[in-house]
Parts: C-alpha cells; sequence; structure tokens
C-alpha cells in the first residue's frame, strides 16, 4: 500500500514536535464537555490498535511505539482538514461527510511541520490510519452539534496522543461509559419529520464495533470489514472488470433486502460501477471464495434511501458474495 507523498522518519517527527509543537490548552476532565471529547479520542486510538493488531503479523514494525507518534500527525492534519497524503481520498470522505469549515472542532494545535523521508511504508500507513481515525472523530462531532454541544478540539487531541504515549487518563472502563453517553445522545428522537441519520449511524458504528472485535473479521484503512467464509484458488478482479456473483444483503437487524439466491440467479456487473464497499471488497477475492462484508453507510449509499424504503438513510449494510467468474476489460 503506497500513499501519494513520501512521509516521515522518526527522528524527523521528533525533532519537529520539538522544534514547532505548539502547547497544548489545558484539559479539564472535571468538564463534562471535555471529558467526552477526551474518552473519543482516546477511543480513536484503541480502535486505531485494533485495526493495527489485524496486520501486525505482515507489518510487525507498526508495533514500533516511536514510529506510532506518526498516527498523531495524521490525526491532527485531518482535524485541521488538511491531510498530506491521499488527499482526494480523504476530501471523497469529509464531503460524503458533510465535514466542513463549519462543523469542524476549534482550539486545535497547529498542523506540524515535518521533513519528507525515503519511502516508509510503515509511517506512510500510520500517518493514513492517524488520519482516518481523525474522519471518525469528525463525523461524531457532527453527529453531536445536530443534538447538542460538539466536541472540544484539544481535549480530543489530548485523548489521542495521551494514548499514543500509553499515558491515558481514564481507564477503558470510563471511556466506554462515555461512549455509551454518547450512542444514548445519538439515539434519542430529534423530532417529528427528521431524519433518521443520527440513530441510523449510531446503530451502524456500535454494530461495526461489536463486529470487528470478533474472530476472523479484517478492518480495511476505509472501515469496510470483511470476514472469509470460505478460500477460493482463482484469479482476483480489477475495478475495471466484470465480475459474476452470487450475493445476499442484509440491514444490521438481520432483514434480507435483496438476495440473488432468491431470485434463483447469478448477477453480472463491472465492479466499477456499485457501491464503494463492493468495489474494494471483491477486489479482494479469488475466483470461488464466499466472503462476508460490513460496510459502512459511507462505502454504501449515505444519505440516500434505496431498495423501496428497506435501506434508511445512513444505514451501516452487510453483504454475503460468492465471486463466481471475472471478464477481464478489454
Amino acid at each position: 500500500m503506497k500513499l501519494m507523498i513520501k512521509f516521515l522518519s522518526v527522528a524527523a517527527i521528533t525533532l519537529a514536535l520539538a522544534a514547532c509543537g505548539q502547547a497544548p490548552k489545558e484539559v479539564n476532565l472535571s468538564d463534562e464537555q471535555d471529558l467526552r471529547s477526551y474518552s473519543v479520542g482516546a477511543a480513536s486510538l484503541r480502535e486505531a490498535r485494533q485495526l493495527i493488531d489485524n496486520v501486525l503479523e505482515q507489518y510487525p514494525d507498526l508495533d514500533d511505539a516511536e514510529k506510532q507518534s506518526i498516527m498523531v500527525v495524521g490525526f491532527i492534519d485531518l482535524l485541521h482538514l488538511s491531510p498530506r497524503a491521499e488527499v482526494e481520498r480523504f476530501e471523497f470522505e469529509l464531503e460524503n461527510r458533510g465535514i466542513t469549515e463549519e462543523n469542524m472542532l476549534t482550539g486545535l494545535p497547529e498542523i506540524m511541520e515535518y521533513a519528507p523521508a525515503e519511502d516508509d511504508e510503515v509511517s506512510e500507513m500510520l500517518y493514513t490510519l492517524g488520519a482516518y481515525m481523525a474522519v471518525q472523530v469528525l463525523t461524531v462531532n457532527d453527529l453531536l452539534l445536530e443534538q447538542e454541544k460538539g466536541l472540544t478540539g484539544p481535549a480530543v487531541v489530548a485523548g489521542f496522543s495521551d494514548s499514543v504515549d500509553g499515558v491515558s487518563r481514564l481507564a477503558d472502563e470510563e471511556i466506554d461509559e462515555q461512549w455509551e453517553i454518547i450512542r444514548d445522545i445519538l439515539t434519542q428522537p430529534r423530532g417529528e419529520g427528521s431524519e433518521p441519520m443520527v440513530q441510523n449511524q449510531a446503530i451502524g458504528v456500535q454494530f461495526q464495533e461489536q463486529n470487528a472485535a470478533r474472530d476472523g473479521v479484517v478492518v480495511t484503512e476505509s472501515g469496510l470489514q470483511y470476514e472469509v467464509l470460505q478460500e477460493g484458488d482463482g484469479e482476483r478482479p480489477n475495478a475495471e472488470d466484470t465480475v459474476e456473483v452470487h450475493y445476499e444483503g442484509t440491514l444490521v437487524s438481520g432483514e434480507v433486502f435483496d438476495s440473488s439466491y432468491e431470485r434463483g440467479e447469478s448477477i453480472s456487473f463491472p465492479l466499477n460501477r456499485v457501491i464503494a464497499g463492493w468495489t474494494e471488497g471483491l477486489q479482494l477475492m479469488q475466483v470461488g471464495a464466499k466472503y462476508r462484508f460490513v460496510i459502512p453507510a459511507e462505502l454504501a449509499y449515505g444519505a440516500t434511501e434505496r431498495a423501496n424504503g428497506l435501506i434508511q438513510p445512513y444505514s451501516t449494510l452487510v453483504f454475503e458474495v460468492e465471486l463466481l467468474g471475472i471478464t477481464r476489460a478489454e
């Protein structure tokens, strides 16, 4: 996995933080908003570590404590809406989630200076992971702003960076308690005629967290989750290819909204003309494989209602997909 630009050496980051870091604003964990914000930042690092664990065997250097400070650089960059890598991808993510300068966090520390380094895949991965965690934080903040107060920037960054350093000021139980409070806030009724965005998104996030903790589930950088139900032994498709599949799609409740099995016939389509979660996920498969995908709303249908209303806006979707064949693009 290569990014669009080269990133930091550990030594360069250390010098940059020492020379250019802004003194953090004080965080008051006796303040409800700061406590909640710190917990969100700390929980983001906890989720990042779960993603690292999924690929640690392949990339053991991801567990390097010094290198992991690079995640803080990516995290702060994205909170400023200023990614320095995978720019188009992150701009798409932010636009798709409706994140703009109007609903970004305030009081953030300054973006850190850095020096380019020789190609370092692990550093690149850690930067991108930190940035992706910030996208998740901005999404939670946007949802909270629609209900009550949003998150405080200094506390979010403190929660994330403290946890990177292994000195979190909260126990896991306290962080979990704050997340329960946030879920309660996000699932409160919003009044007659309001969109079900908040409730669907909160239910989806909770389902994704629970699914990611299951044995055998892998989470990609985009947030797509997959589980291998049956290995294949054929070729893998490219995005431009046409694939033939059998599949069943369900809501997180288990309700089926579409199934080629029920129709009794497979379906073929160009892989780059379906939802992003399918385009990414099927390229992981070999012909003959069967995978289970959990697809976040931003990789599915986003704010769009589909399947005659069965798929409500901002719904997380679950698909079991069997890859039957590939027709190569000419």
